[in-house]
């Protein structure tokens, strides 16, 4: 019989993960049950279809067992004295959280394990309406802010050969795919985050920028912090909570910029 090491090493295998994942999800599930980071790992384990007498101790499989119906992990051990306790008349049955997104309950979602579940719904809460909206009000501004300073021929005055390229290729691969909606309304859509800030330095950009931002590098630098985490979430994968809440942070950086400029948006 296998153990715990290989049982760890066959799940990693079976989600396909880095070890690092697998053990965010092991203390987010120990967190949640509440449960030691073993039991966490017994009960992934579980929910991935996994043989766990291939692995475990029978008295192991009933820790598991009494996790994932919901009874505390501390009222499946016996005391080694053989003496009974008595149970605490407070004990209640845990309630399985349904983890819902725009009324759908993604925990129906065939081979979808809850701890996917629960991270899909932090994500779609904490992540990606304030990468969202950072993105496209910068793209906003820039938009307002030239089309009104120079013109609506901004786009060929100020953006760059290469970077205006990148997005009339981008655009022009779009028509190959007629059945689906378009990226966006203007060739600054087609962009990347990371392309933003060549607009915004360019030099026939920046005078009409710098009432905004107090240095050249300031846009650029919010830009590379959030795009990291933006990097993580366009693949589908969830943020550790301090990279959610370097999230927050810049995104509130941002807001406060925007609500104390209000006045010279055009």
């Amino acid at each position: 019989m296998y153990g715990t090491k290989e049982l760890r090493e066959h799940l990693l295998n079976k989600l396909g993960v880095s070890p690092r994942q697998l053990r965010r999800l092991i203390a987010a599930r120990a967190a949640d049950l509440p449960s030691t980071n073993e039991q966490a790992l017994f009960t992934l384990a579980h929910d991935n279809g996994m043989k766990l007498s291939t692995y475990l101790t029978s008295s192991q499989i009933a820790e598991v067992r009494g996790l994932v119906q919901g009874r505390p992990a501390a009222s499946l051990a016996q005391p080694s004295s053989g003496v009974r306790r008595t149970p605490s008349t407070k004990a209640t049955t845990r309630k399985p959280v349904v983890v819902t997104i725009a009324g759908f309950d993604v925990q129906q979602v065939p081979g979808m394990t809850a701890t996917h579940a629960k991270e899909a719904k932090m994500m779609a809460e904490k992540v990606y309406p304030k990468l969202y909206v950072f993105e496209n009000s910068a793209r906003d501004l820039i938009t307002r802010v030239l089309k009104d300073r120079i013109g609506d021929d901004w786009w060929d005055k100020v953006v760059v050969p290469k970077v205006r390229m990148k997005a009339e290729g981008r655009k022009k691969d779009e028509a190959k795919d007629p059945w689906h909606g378009k990226r966006g309304a203007a060739l600054i859509d087609y962009l990347d985050l990371t392309d933003l800030p060549l607009i915004v330095t360019a030099p026939k950009a920046w005078p009409h920028f710098k009432k905004f931002f107090d240095r050249t590098s300031w846009f650029q630098e919010l830009v590379n912090e959030l795009n990291v985490s933006r990097r993580v979430a366009a693949h589908m994968n969830p943020l550790e909570d301090d990279d959610v809440k370097n999230v927050e942070a810049a995104f509130r950086k941002w807001a406060r910029l925007m609500k104390a400029k209000a006045d010279l948006i055009p």
